[in-house]
């Protein structure tokens, strides 16, 4: 099976309602086919929320601008590197991976 990845889109909420209503509101808007996956992330050390929207490459830009402009109703863009550190922190967390992560951010 082809990875049929496109654009993927992360925001930064305050509130865990703020990030499942835009998650929904994605989930409604867009058809299963257009997006491929979306996941809400707690973000530990500060108690907000991100909102990870995978789109098939086939969807249009102009329906990615329209998703970025929900998701910036509440939310915060998110760089797509930092979206992917966090992710990897966080599944290493185990091995010291967010908290070594975040010292490495912090310290000099």
């Amino acid at each position: 099976m082809s990875d049929r990845r496109g654009a993927v889109l992360g925001y930064e909420f305050a509130t865990e309602g703020e990030a499942r209503y835009a998650a929904s509101e994605l989930d409604r808007r867009f058809t299963q086919r257009e997006l491929a996956g979306l996941r809400i992330y707690r973000i530990r050390w500060n108690d907000d929320y991100l909102v990870e929207a995978i789109f098939d490459r086939s969807v249009p830009e102009s329906r990615i601008q329209d998703a970025r402009a929900m998701l910036s109703e509440a939310g915060a863009p998110v760089h797509p590197d930092d979206l992917e550190d966090y992710k990897r922190a966080t599944r290493q967390r185990g091995e010291g991976g967010l908290f070594g992560w975040l010292r490495r951010i912090v310290e000099p």
